[in-house]
């Protein structure tokens, strides 16, 4: 039995996320899943994603992780797998690991990013991977709120309700940033792991201060609400989102 770790790059445009929800609905596991059935038919292998990314949110580094009894060698398994899988969705890199990896569990942090594009135009090329955001945005006051929301806390307020968070709703947020493009702005965040939504969430707030509709301190006041209930700023759309990478 190996351990096979896949590094995985999808447009999301045309996925319902990352996860298998056994509706019927075209996902990103899924897809993979019918590709691997073809490439090792004699098995039924378990996959196990890094990041269950909702529906609308791309990849670039998402991991996937199973176990499997193939004999086919390691340099094969990408070239295949693209060979049977659509174009919107390809494995970079595939790697053997550790018997006890796991996608989910093994990862150490987790880098998303928020494409935000400011030109008063839309972009033909960037427009699936960037939130068209046509009024000016104050990058200052972003950078001052994200500084504010940097560590260890409670984000509830900053996390879509239902499903199953976990034992907690505490994470360890390790890096908020906010940088000028040439055509808009790059929200950064990495973390231990995030709640469901919770990069949307805090990009659309840091949005909303940049379109002076809230000051800096407003975003730790919701924080401590502890509640996504009480929190006004709607979650940024999902196709400007795109899951970076995973660090092991």
């Amino acid at each position: 039995m190996r351990t096979l770790k896949l590094t995985v790059e999808y447009d999301g445009t045309d996925f319902c996320g990352y996860q298998a929800q056994g509706k019927g609905e075209r996902t990103v596991q899924s897809v993979l899943s019918e590709a691997l059935a073809i490439l090792s038919p004699r098995e039924e292998l378990a996959l196990y994603g890094a990041g269950r990314t909702d529906t609308g949110v791309h990849a670039l580094g998402q991991v996937v992780s199973f176990h499997t009894e193939s004999g086919l060698p390691i340099d094969r398994w990408a070239i295949a797998l693209n060979s049977l899988l659509p174009p919107d969705v390809s494995v970079a890199r595939a790697e053997e690991a550790d018997e006890g990896f796991h996608a989910r569990f093994s990862a150490r942090q987790r880098h998303y990013r928020y494409l935000v594009w400011t030109r008063r135009t839309r972009s033909a090329v960037w427009g699936r991977y960037s939130l068209h955001y046509r009024r000016p945005l104050e990058i200052e006051p972003m950078r001052e709120a994200a500084k504010l929301l940097i560590g260890t806390h409670d984000f509830a307020s900053y996390a879509r309700g239902g499903g199953n968070p976990g034992m907690t709703t505490v994470r360890d947020l390790r890096r908020l940033s906010v940088r000028r493009m040439s055509n808009g702005l790059l929200i950064s965040a990495t973390a231990t792991g995030f709640l469901r939504t919770m990069v949307r969430n805090l990009a659309g707030a840091l949005i909303t201060v940049g379109a002076g509709e809230m000051p800096p301190d407003a975003l730790t006041e919701i924080l401590n609400l502890r509640d996504r209930s009480r929190n006004p700023i709607p979650p940024a759309a999902p196709h400007g989102l795109c899951l970076l990478r995973v660090d092991y």
